[in-house]
């Protein structure tokens, strides 16, 4: 696993769950925000006993790390905002970098909504297809379903984060190759 491939990896999930990414970050960011800058004197006694010996510490290091989550928190709101306006932001660096492979179409448990396919390491992934930020690549407004075979490319370390190849799976348009 290299570091760009984890990077990728990690954008991914905001950037192909953009819609619930948006509404979770536009919700929680204010709040975390207003965590972390909570200042000002406390009335309490437990309060003025920890500053007296010293317990400061423990406040501060609470508001370092409200600070952090809502950066990352904050990052995410970027990354799906950016994948509702352009498509998700990962698709063509995990199909430059990625590994081809085919999907797997079963008669009986078929559904719309997931692609199944075979990792090089021999570990069968079935994982989410997403409709409203659709993970297709170079052609971006394919439609894909997982009832069709199709080929998808995965980051070798991360194949949770994968698109899937409309050059060999779909024609100009939408429709599977061979029909």
């Amino acid at each position: 696993m290299s570091i760009p491939d984890t990077i990728v990896w990690l954008a991914n999930f905001p950037a192909t769950h953009a819609y619930e990414m948006v509404f979770l970050g536009s919700c929680s960011a204010m709040g975390l925000i207003g965590l972390a800058l909570r200042r000002g004197p406390s009335r309490s006694r437990l309060e003025q006993l920890r500053i007296e010996r010293g317990l400061r510490i423990v406040a501060q290091t609470r508001s370092w790390s409200f600070v952090a989550l809502a950066l990352v928190v904050l990052a995410g709101l970027a990354i799906a905002l950016a994948s509702l306006l352009f498509g998700p932001i990962t698709r063509g660096c995990i199909y430059d970098h990625g590994v081809r492979a085919d999907t797997i179409v079963d008669d009986e448990g078929g559904s719309f909504e997931t692609v199944t396919f075979d990792a090089e390491n021999g570990t069968r992934y079935t994982l989410n297809l997403p409709f409203f930020s659709p993970v297709t690549y170079p052609d971006r407004d394919a439609t894909a379903t997982g009832t069709d075979p199709l080929v998808v490319r995965y980051l070798p370390g991360h194949p949770q984060a994968y698109v899937v190849d409309t050059r060999e799976s779909l024609d100009s348009w939408g429709e599977p190759i061979g029909e």
